[in-house]
């Protein structure tokens, strides 16, 4: 077969390129393959429809979507139409009621595949509804109470979230307005739950744009039904303005808006900026300060730590994990990504100068934020900071290459401009330069990535900075991590680096940059050696290797070390940071810097050499090896594998003459010396210079190798028995292996060349087998048979060089390569040079094959044969002849694998698989063309391939019986034999371990040089790894789904059977290979699982041995430990009971190991069990489109053909479905045998019983066994056992009652359409049309009536109407004579009534409430349990009253026990599951139970205590817990009577009186204003209450109150949506900042009273009266700051913001100075809106300018420098300046620690925001320092210094002056801008100075000393001479020896 060219590859192999990558065209077989795709298209479509036609759900579609998965993975091309229609057939299947979640989630995940890339498919070929996937979601992310909800079910989210990303830009345009009427009327603030479960439904639900055609752009909704972004954007950012202390809000909201802003770039809206304005914009960048959680702000006592963070810190966390499962509703990129993505696609071009808004203010955000990536700040922040610029970097790259593209659709204004690119690079320049040397490797490959994107934008401004800091940090010998940083970093920018195209100037550095590079590769430091290796490879990847100097005359000279002596950058510095300079480089004219390239190639012979002896001293100092498999995964395995790399690629890039010089130096190399150590490194170095020139290499080294080897096999060399594998080689044997090693990696890619040593390899590896005694010998031997039959047989590429063969032998092209490097493969045009098996070579395999493999063949089978007639006498020398034959079988199979595929000769083969697979859609897969050596069935050859196939099956299908049976202790020639029959059912053609490593080196190499928008413009080599990876695929395809013959079904068997070995290696090895063949073969799991369940059921006879029958037993639960074994126990119900009953009744086994197998076997079972379906309902829509895709790819003949395959596939299918209904019906008798049987371990019977309650189904029929058993389950002793009971029943219950109000309709159930009988749907305009938020609230302030109920039904869901009305609402009515409950379902009224006599029974309920209040354990916590609640819920329900009056007795009893928290708890839980059964009681039933109730709680509550409160407050919340006030009003009026006593001593009682309220008032919510408010005037009246925990609580109380006192509720979405863009807030939220005039009186009085009582204790001794009051205002204000919620907050900080400074004046109460100082921290830190902002910073200012304390002037500095650096994007410039005039007067404030303070936050904000402000600030402090200060003279008799007058005020002057000098200093920690140096200088002046001053310059001088230690060599060249000699002194450091 020959490589086929262009013109002979057919028309439809051309056509089939829909990717990046011409895949098939690359193939050598290309002309093969006419018509394989569209035909095997046509086969999976027209099977998947029929057999959703048939129904066939099970084994037949889901075979054929593994098919379609499997045709995608080989890179064919899909029709648009036929794809559109794939996707929506799968979606439509994906929502069918009654499907296994597993199948849900394989074509939930299918389809997701075939929609996720836009230019496949866009919206105008597919409409997806999006009401599915939020139903599916929802029904299994938030279940009902009582829904039984299994772990695994769960696990299959993950895909629907997946499709649901995919498929939303799919949704019609009306979908925008259905999504906002669904899900904005459900939002609240109550619980974080329903908060954020809505947002994250927005994210994933809300189309981000205006539909529009994926390839013309234009919109696709004529007929505007459609809502644009920019209408519901202002809501978007109310509802965000609602929630605080929830990072995963920010994360969400900043997602969403960054997708609008990408997607709607090209938009013809515009507001300010895009979509935004530049209040929003402002906002987010307020909120990106808030994700990086940066530590800011200086303690008050002159501590290092910062005093807040810009983020929630631990608060955040606490919010977030109250959230339950709206947590996975989470977008799953990383945060930063997101803001980054919304940042660049705003930067927007405005105004004639072309500049933008966004840029500025990301301008400040970095230099807000420089600092922190300095390494010295090295935090928890770094990594978020380092991956915020990388995402900035690569999402800016993005943008700009695709605007760059032809039919990009933004706007030419919109583009970004080669202006804002430079700025844009500038900005993060000295971020990367700062960061590249950080402290982890995290942070180092983040700036790696963005050092990578910004040098691809503007290489000229970040190589010559780059290299300034290379060059050094690769010449140091101290500072090894810098280097190896350096070297990481040139890895990854080395295409962009020596790209001659995109940057000229760089291909000069390559020689001196290899140079520094090679002395990296050093065995000591093996992650410095491996990246030097990986920048090596990087930059050599598109640079030939050869000398171009012939024709260049000199000029330019080089240095040894690796620079360059030419005057280009010898004085090239940059200024620190302030690098205010663009055109970095003094750009050379292209001529000459292409002559200084090429002048460079004359070192490359010299660099090879050096590199070559780098790479011997490694191999010179490996370590030794003594056990291969732990060896692998070391750090010294990655250096060999990364030398391997990088010799392929050095090697594959040189020259002829450099080649010939490589070669003789390897040559030298493993000829002078023998390294034990480093053989197989040795020959791995030869593999690789072989593979780049096989015929020279071949020449040298294989006469080289034969000769050594015949020499040391004549001296006896190998002879030494030896069999283990894990046996030391013999040291007398190195040379041998050697050169073995040497040999047959020589010949893996010799090919047609190894013909030409044909006689020389045949017999030296005839003496080889025969001499070869010592295990690695003749393994090693037979490797050479292994590898001569790959490089004879395989397809493989004969070179990966950076150019094709044809540029490659192009000499006069060659002469300028130094032109083209850095180019990369055109993916369309690989040209791969492809090795084809020739006549010859296939001859010479079948000879090797016949020489070597069929005699050693011969001779097992003959030991086999005659192995009956005794053992011989030395067992040793017996295995040890196995083992060499074996060794050459194993390897000489794994060498011709590729030789041709088996045959089928059994006829039925087919045909009884597909039976066993228990589907007729289940067919043999075609097999795909790859390239087998022999395919024509006439040719000898293949016939004698075929027949060597055969045998070798044969063979082994013998030899693993055999050894099973006779020589099972022959553990060395077993495991070869496993391993041969792995390979020969494993391997068709390439093995897949061998493919899985051949992929991780292509994805590992590919992450180097990937770059967004630029898909596969990598360099040939890795475009021709791709290729080779895609061949090996379509070999591995050929390996899966195949059908058995009897060779394959004995061998399976053997593998069986060796997989319960005695013997523990064997075992395992056994099974592993068991578990890796039979995913091979079609229903060979039915061969094998019968027997291995028989296994577990088997139990001890009398003959057996004990110990084999134990470890027969724990092989096969090890096996079905194997997940592919297990699968179809728990979905194919032809082995569900046998698994289930067979590990139930393994009781017999006591071994504690093998109890501890079954239970990990169980836990698996359980874990991954899934929802069966015994019926799925089928929609007509799916039907429809099954039947076009039918239609669509089969003619009309063959329409009648199919239609009767499709009724006989129907019939089968309903067959099958009816037996399986069978199967679970007989389970389920089986297992409730299991459990009822005395004799059965408790173990095993809790076992049965979880797998019981497993079964239970909704769809089924309640079985009255099952219910029997479950009744005496929860009596049992056995605590477990009374779990499993409790669950059993409370389903059970649940399902009667479903399929009551079903009618036993089980399309009703499945579909989740089953509907309470006295719900309705009400519509809010109907109902009320005077609708008013008083009028409805007024309702819940009255008693429960018919009357009010037929007003307004039962709402219980909270949320409804909170924030907006629907449209329609849910609501109930009372039970009464016209609503009724319907009969108990027939089918389950035995279960009913087997229930109903239980619990109507005093004997039953006094035994069962015993066991209930019983103690769970002394070593865990006795909680309240919501689970015995659901089971009294579904009781009390079900019978209502009925049993009320039977455990009443009980229940009193229960309640008295005041004094047993078990009893009390065990109360509690049936009260609060009584008290929520009355739900849909009758209005008579529940006023009697109420009637008792009552009393007997009161009396209850009144004896609570503090062990048992906890019990109480549960039983509260779930009463009250999404429930209508109405419905509980009775035990409302109880809890909220009872009143604040001031007077009683009882602290704990008038607490538990407050906490139950609190619970009541979080409860219920909104609706429990008008019942809830008069309690705010009493808690604000009695808010001096004389005991702290009755304080603490009263303010969680009055904090609980506020917080709900705002209640948006809107009347519709239309309203709402024009009330936020109408808002007056700059569209970032319409929520309340004042206070509400129910509240303004209450809050007045109490700060009158603050003012008063802080008055008063200024001048007064006693000042508790004081204390108290401010204690619960702190509790309050503490609850408030730490919530989630905004509105209850933000009005009452202003008022209380002075006097919380006052509150820290209490310096004899500790406690309350911190509470005072933590809530202060608290109030810096919150989240405003930017109406507060304002408010906020007048407030510092009056606190600044006018507090008469000088204590609480200090305090507000640190908290002002929190607030201003977190809300600095939100404060305008006047707000600014007026912060730093009120902070710079401070400097002249008359108490020292005042001005201390206020030098370190006027540095803060000159740092952060005001640079421009510098000059300014320097020049009004200089203008202080010159000052003259008067002399002072002492008193001659009291020695005491007079004080001149003005002396203070000028003193204080000066002061101020080095205090604002110093903090302009000290701004800059890391830096010399170019003013310091002067004001260096001026401080130094002033040394003589009185001693404040002294004080202050010397801290300066110090601070100043100790951050530039490290660059002082640098930061020297900023200062003149003589300002070194002023400062000599004050910055060198003192020493101890001056």
């Amino acid at each position: 077969m020959e490589v086929d060219k262009k013109d002979d590859i057919p028309d439809s192999v051309v056509k089939d390129d829909q990717h990046t990558m011409s895949y098939y065209q690359a193939l050598p077989y290309a002309k093969l393959l006419d018509g394989e795709a569209e035909t095997w298209l046509n086969e999976i479509c027209t099977n998947l429809a029929m057999c959703v036609q048939a129904r066939d759900f099970g084994p037949g579609a889901a075979s054929w979507v593994k098919r379609l998965n499997s045709y995608i993975n080989m890179k064919h091309s899909i029709p648009r139409e036929t794809r559109a229609k794939l996707a929506e057939l799968l979606f439509q299947m994906t929502f069918m009621p009654g499907l296994d979640t597993a199948l849900m989630d394989a074509w939930a995940a299918t389809c997701a595949r075939l929609i996720r890339k836009s230019k496949y498919l866009g919206p105008e070929d597919l409409v997806l509804p999006w009401k599915p996937l939020y139903d599916a979601i929802d029904w299994y992310l938030f279940p009902n109470t009582r829904q039984k909800s299994l772990l695994a079910d769960s696990k299959h989210l993950g895909s629907l979230i997946r499709l649901l990303e995919h498929a939303q830009r799919f949704f019609p345009a009306s979908a925008t307005q259905e999504i906002l009427d669904e899900l904005l009327p459900q939002f609240s603030t109550s619980e974080i739950r329903d908060a954020l479960r809505v947002i994250g439904y927005l994210v994933l639900l809300l189309p981000v744009s205006i539909p529009r055609n994926s390839q013309t752009h234009a919109i696709l909704d004529k007929d505007n039904n459609g809502i644009h972004p920019k209408e519901f954007l202002p809501t978007l950012f109310s509802l965000w303005s609602m929630i605080t202390n929830s990072p995963t809000c920010d994360a969400q909201f900043v997602e969403l808006l960054s997708r609008m802003a990408e997607q709607n770039i090209s938009d013809e809206y515009t507001a300010e900026i895009g979509l935004f304005n530049r209040q929003q914009v402002k906002y987010i960048f307020t909120v990106g300060m808030r994700m990086m959680n940066l530590p800011v702000g200086s303690q008050e006592n002159g501590g290092s730590r910062p005093g807040g963070t810009t983020g929630f810190g631990s608060n955040g966390q606490r919010t977030d994990l109250k959230a339950g499962n709206a947590l996975a509703l989470r977008h799953k990129p990383e945060r930063f990504r997101s803001l980054a993505r919304f940042i660049v696609y705003t930067i927007i071009p405005e105004g004639p100068k072309g500049e933008s808004y966004v840029m500025k203010l990301l301008s400040e955000m970095i230099q807000a934020t420089e600092l922190y990536y300095h390494p010295s700040n090295h935090g928890t922040w770094t990594y978020s900071l380092t991956t915020f610029i990388q995402h900035l970097s690569v999402e800016f790259l993005k943008r700009w290459r695709s605007e760059e593209e032809k039919d990009c659709p933004t706007p030419q204004e919109r583009r970004l401009t080669l202006a804002l690119r430079e700025q844009f690079v500038l900005t993060l320049r000295p971020l990367t330069y700062l960061s590249m040397f950080g402290k982890d490797h995290f942070v180092i490959g983040a700036t790696e990535a963005t050092m990578k994107s910004l040098a691809w934008l503007e290489p000229g401004l970040i190589f010559p900075g780059l290299l300034e800091r290379i060059y050094p940090s690769l010449e140091t010998l101290t500072e090894t991590h810098r280097t190896t940083s350096a070297l990481g970093i040139l890895a990854d920018v080395a295409l962009p680096l020596f790209s001659r195209d995109h940057y000229p100037a760089g291909g000069k550095h390559l020689m001196p940059l290899l140079h520094l590079a090679t002395p990296g590769v050093d065995m000591n430091d093996p992650l410095k050696a491996i990246t030097s290796l990986l920048f090596i490879t990087s930059a050599l990847s598109t640079v030939p290797i050869r000398d171009l100097t012939t024709n260049v005359g000199g000029g330019h000279s080089f240095s040894a070390g690796g620079g360059y002596s030419n005057n280009y950058t010898s004085d090239l510095r940059y200024d620190g940071m302030d690098m205010d300079s663009v055109n970095e480089e003094n750009e050379l004219p292209r001529d000459e810097e292409d002559n200084l390239c090429k002048a460079t190639t004359g070192e490359m012979e010299e660099w090879v050499a050096k590199f070559l002896r780098r790479v011997f001293t490694v191999f010179e100092n490996l370590p030794q090896i003594h056990n291969q498999k732990k060896q692998n995964g070391s750090t010294e395995t990655g250096l060999t594998s990364m030398l391997e790399y990088a010799c392929d690629t050095v090697f594959g890039q040189l020259s002829d003459d450099l080649y010939d010089m490589a070669l003789r130096m390897v040559m030298d190399f493993i000829s002078e010396q023998v390294l034990p150590n480093a053989i197989h490194a040795a020959g791995l170095l030869c593999n690789s210079i072989a593979s780049a020139n096989p015929v020279k290499a071949a020449k040298k080294l294989i006469p080289l190798c034969i000769n050594n080897i015949s020499i040391e096999l004549e001296n006896g060399a190998g002879s030494t028995m030896t069999n283990s594998e894990t046996s030391t080689p013999i040291q007398s044997d190195s040379t041998l292996h050697w050169y073995q090693c040497i040999l047959y990696y020589v010949v893996n890619k010799l090919g047609p060349d190894l013909l030409n040593y044909k006689k020389d390899i045949v017999d030296i590896l005839h003496e080889m087998v025969t001499k070869c005694k010592s295990r690695r010998g003749f393994v090693w031997s037979a490797e050479l048979l292994k590898n001569c039959l790959g490089s004879l047989l395989r397809i493989y590429s004969k070179e990966r060089r950076s150019l094709d063969p044809e540029h490659w032998n192009d000499e006069d092209f060659m002469n300028n390569s130094h032109m083209i490097w850095g180019k990369t493969g055109d993916p369309k045009n690989v040209n791969v040079d492809w090795h084809i098996p020739s006549q010859k070579e296939k001859e010479f395999a079948i000879e090797l094959l016949e020489t070597f493999l069929v005699p050693s063949m011969d001779h097992v089978r003959q030991k086999i044969e005659t192995g009956d007639k005794g053992q011989p006498a030395n067992a040793y020398e017996e295995t040890n002849d196995f083992c060499r034959h074996l060794a050459v079988i194993y390897r000489g199979l794994r060498g011709c694998t590729s030789m041709c595929l088996d045959e089928n000769t059994e006829k039925d083969a087919v045909v009884e698989c597909a039976d066993d697979e228990g589907s007729e859609a289940v067919q043999e897969p075609r097999r795909l063309v790859a390239g087998y050596a022999f395919t024509d069935s006439s040719d000898p050859l293949y016939i004698k391939a075929q027949k060597i196939r055969k045998n070798i099956g044969e063979l082994i299908r013998d030899a693993l019986e055999f050894f099973l049976v006779k020589r099972e202790d022959d553990l060395e020639s077993l495991k070869l034999v496993i391993n041969m029959a792995r390979t020969y059912m494993d391997d068709a053609g390439t093995a897949k371990q061998h493919v899985n490593a051949t992929k991780g080196q292509y994805l590992y190499a590919k992450a180097v040089v990937k770059v967004p928008k630029a898909t596969k413009q990598y360099p040939r080599g890795l475009l021709v790894r791709r290729a080779e990876i895609h061949h090996l695929q379509r070999l591995r395809y050929n390996a899966q789904s195949r059908t058995r013959d009897s060779v394959h079904d004995a061998i399976l068997n053997n593998l069986l059977g060796l997989s319960l070995s005695s013997y523990a290696e064997i075992r395992k090895l056994s099974q592993h290979t068991l578990s890796a063949v039979a995913k091979n073969f079609i229903g060979s799991k039915t061969l094998i699982l019968p027997p291995i369940l028989d296994v577990l059921k088997s139990k001890l006879d009398n003959g057996d041995d004990k110990e084999q029958h134990a470890n027969r037993i724990k092989g096969s639960l090890y096996l079905l430990r194997h997940r592919s074994i297990l699968m179809p126990c728990l979905r194919d119900w032809r082995y569900v009971p046998n698994f289930v009953l067979s590990l139930c009744g393994a009781q017999h086994e006591d071994k504690p190991s093998i109890q501890e197998l079954i239970r990990k076997v169980f836990v698996d079972y359980v874990t991954q069990f899934n929802t069966r379906s015994f019926g799925v309902i089928v929609p007509e829509d799916v039907d429809i489109n099954a039947q076009a895709i039918y239609s669509n790819t089969t003619t009309s003949g063959a329409n009648t053909t199919g239609t009767i395959k499709i009724d006989l596939l129907k019939e089968k299918t309903q067959t099958r479905e009816s037996k399986n209904l069978e199967a679970y019906q007989q389970l389920v008798q089986s297992l409730l045998e299991f459990v009822n049987d005395p004799k059965v371990h408790w173990r095993y019977c809790s076992m049965a019983a979880n797998l019981l309650e497993l079964f239970i189904r909704p769809d089924m029929q309640q079985n009255a066994g099952v219910a029997v058993f479950a009744s005496e389950c929860i009596n049992s002793e056995l605590p477990p056992m009374r779990r499993i009971g409790v669950g059993i029943t409370t389903n059970m219950l649940y399902h009667i009652e479903q399929r009551t109000f079903a009618k036993g309709n089980r399309d009703t159930i499945l579909s989740h359409q089953v509907k309470h009988p006295l719900e309705r749907e009400f519509n809010v305009a109907d109902k009320n049309p005077k609708y008013s938020e008083e009028e409805y609230l007024r309702i819940y302030d009255e008693p429960l009536t018919d009357e009010n109920v037929q007003q307004w039904p039962l709402i219980d869901s909270e949320r409804a109407g909170w924030y907006v009305w629907p449209e329609v609402y849910k609501g109930y009515l009372l039970p009464s004579s016209n609503v009724t409950l319907p009969e108990i379902d027939q089918g389950s009224l035995d279960a009913y009534q087997v229930f109903h006599k239980n619990f109507t029974s005093k004997e039953y309920w006094e035994k069962l409430l015993k066991y209930m209040s019983q103690e769970v354990s002394r070593a865990q916590e006795d909680m309240f349990n919501h689970a015995n609640v659901c089971l009294y819920l579904s009781i009390f329900q079900m019978y209502q009253d009925e049993p009320v009056e039977i455990m009443k007795e009980n229940f009193v009893l229960l309640c008295q026990s005041t004094d047993q928290k078990a009893h009390q708890r065990a109360a509690a839980e049936l009260a609060a599951g009584l008290v929520n059964a009355t739900s849909h009681w009758s209005k008579e039933k529940a006023d009697t139970l109420w009637g008792w109730l009552i009393p007997l709680i009161e009396t209850t509550f009144s004896n609570i205590t503090p062990d048992t409160l906890i019990y109480w407050e549960s039983f509260v919340r779930v009463c009250s817990h999404r429930r209508d006030p109405r419905r509980i009003r009775p035990l409302i009026n109880l809890i909220l009577k009872a009143k604040v006593d001031p007077t009683s001593d009882a602290a704990f009682a008038e607490a538990r009186k407050l906490i139950l309220a609190h619970i009541l008032i979080n409860s219920l919510g909104w609706r429990a204003n008008p019942l809830v408010d008069p309690l705010l005037g009493e808690y604000m009246e009695h808010i001096d209450h004389p005991y702290k925990q009755v304080r603490e609580v009263l303010g969680d109380n009055i904090s609980s109150i506020l917080q709900r006192q705002w209640t948006p509720s809107y009347p519709d979405i239309k309203t709402l949506l024009r009330i936020n863009s109408e808002s007056e807030r700059g569209g970032v939220g319409n929520i309340p900042t004042q206070m509400d005039d129910r509240v303004a009186p209450h809050v007045e009085k109490l700060l009158v009273k603050l003012d008063k009582w802080q008055a008063e204790a200024k001048i007064a001794t006693e000042v508790e009266d004081t204390k108290t009051y401010t204690n619960a205002t702190l509790c309050w204000l503490r609850q408030s700051l730490g919530r989630y919620r905004v509105v209850g907050t933000l009005p009452y900080i202003i008022p209380l913001w002075s006097r919380l400074f006052a509150m820290q004046e209490f310096h004899d109460d500790q406690d309350l100075q911190h509470m005072a100082t933590h809530v202060l921290h608290m109030v810096a830190q919150y989240s405003y809106p930017p109406s507060v902002v304002t408010k906020m910073v007048n407030e510092f200012v009056d606190i600044l300018a006018h507090s008469e304390s000088w204590r609480i002037r200090t305090r507000a500095l640190p908290l002002l420098q929190i607030f201003f650096f977190k809300y600095l994007f939100s404060m305008e410039n006047d707000h600014v300046l007026q912060v730093m005039n009120s902070v710079s007067s401070m400097l002249l404030d008359t108490q020292i620690e005042v001005r201390q303070m206020a030098a370190v936050t006027l540095g803060g904000l000159v740092r952060c925001s005001q640079r421009e402000a510098i000059t300014t600030v320097q020049t009004q402090y200089s203008e202080l320092l010159e000052i003259k200060l008067p002399k002072r003279r002492r008193d001659r008799e009291t020695g005491k210094i007079i004080e001149v007058p003005g002396f203070a005020d000028k003193l204080l002057k000066k002061h101020a002056g080095v205090l604002g000098l110093s903090c302009l200093v000290n701004a800059f920690p890391y830096e010399v801008p170019k003013w310091m140096p002067n004001v260096l200088c001026q401080l130094a002046n002033c040394m003589s100075d009185p001693a404040e001053i002294q004080s202050t310059i010397r801290k300066t001088f110090s601070d100043f000393r100790r951050t530039h230690s490290d660059t002082w060599h640098e930061d020297m060249s900023k200062f003149t001479e003589d300002q070194l000699s002023i400062l000599s002194d004050m910055l060198i450091s003192p020493s101890y020896y001056a």
